[in-house]
């Protein structure tokens, strides 16, 4: 049997393409590792974080044991950069709606508007998701209410906004590029800053450079990374190992003595990284064990008043892609 170059765990850092959702590149890279024998149809394997199918940009598409890893990446920061339209509002807050308003865009200049995008980063955000999203309301999701011509009441939520840079204004339109909390809006956030200049807007690009410590850079586009499986069998330099994945996640260092003794579930190996861990000043939602060279575990708490518990162990013999046929 011939062996695969691919690591049977880790994650491809997708470049997504317009006009595809992000469970479609799951899908599609999934059928190429099959297509090609590199996996079997049993292989986990899911995305650390939903683009919108309008949207490109980094989608970390994560498999086998690197699947455990996905709150990591869905709950973390996210960067994008983008084009808002000024003056236009559209039901679904992209280019992909119907227009439903339409107002004057005021004469500001790029040193005018840039205070305005700095209030959301100075204090305290909160934005109303919008009735074209995947949120749910009793087990329905908010975009299936809206396409009946249905709106409900929506709960505000705070989020946080580490920096919204405007970098080039023409009459109508503005470029940006925001860092935010996972779960930010990014088409509500546009739509709140056109609002503070008295007017509306939608996005008319959204493009994600990063997902907490993945980047745009180390990406390859969706259809040259499946052409790279399915015809050269090749490593590719979008592959990332397990062992290199979640670096932005804060972490306790063990010796494989006792990480042996965490994978064998034992309860007294365990309690004793849980009580390390309420030592430790973090404020995190994630802690990671890992040994001199793999993941071991990763721990887990609900809020920073809430004790660590343990969420994952690793095991690095777990099949991924390998051939199974």
């Amino acid at each position: 049997m011939k062996a695969s170059p691919f690591p049977a765990l880790g994650a491809f850092v997708i470049d997504k393409p317009a006009d595809l959702s992000s469970s479609q590149v799951v899908t599609r890279l999934k059928w190429a590792l099959i297509h090609r024998n590199l996996a079997s149809k049993t292989l986990k394997i899911g995305h650390g974080g939903t683009l919108d199918p309008f949207a490109t940009g980094v989608l970390v598409v994560l498999f086998g044991e690197a699947t455990k890893l996905a709150d990591c990446y869905l709950h973390s920061k996210k960067t994008y950069t983008g084009t808002i339209r000024l003056g236009i509002e559209t039901d679904s807050g992209d280019l992909t709606g119907e227009k439903t308003n339409e107002l004057p865009v005021p004469d500001l200049s790029l040193p005018q508007w840039q205070p305005l995008a700095e209030e959301f980063v100075a204090g305290p955000y909160f934005q109303t998701p919008p009735m074209h999203s995947a949120k749910k309301r009793d087990g329905v999701a908010l975009y299936e209410l809206a396409r009946k011509g249905v709106e409900i009441e929506r709960e505000a939520i705070q989020k946080t906004i580490h920096s919204f840079t405007l970098s080039n204004t023409t009459p109508n339109s503005l470029s940006f590029e925001v860092t935010c909390e996972s779960g930010t809006y990014v088409r509500v956030l546009a739509s709140d800053l056109a609002k503070k200049a008295g007017t509306v807007a939608h996005l008319a690009s959204l493009r994600r450079t990063a997902s907490s410590d993945r980047n745009i850079m180390e990406s390859l586009p969706l259809d040259q990374t499946i052409d790279v499986i399915e015809k050269h069998h090749e490593s590719l330099p979008n592959l990332i190992p397990l062992d290199r994945l979640a670096t932005h996640v804060p972490e306790i260092k063990t010796d494989s003595i006792r990480a042996s003794r965490i994978r064998a579930g034992r309860m007294d190996a365990i309690q004793e990284f849980l009580d390390q861990a309420e030592g430790l000043s973090l404020k995190g939602r994630y802690l990671l064990i890992r040994d001199h060279s793999s993941l071991i575990g990763l721990l887990e708490r609900a809020d920073e008043n809430q004790p660590y518990r343990l969420q994952r162990v690793f095991n690095p013999q777990s099949p991924g892609t390998e051939n199974t046929r």
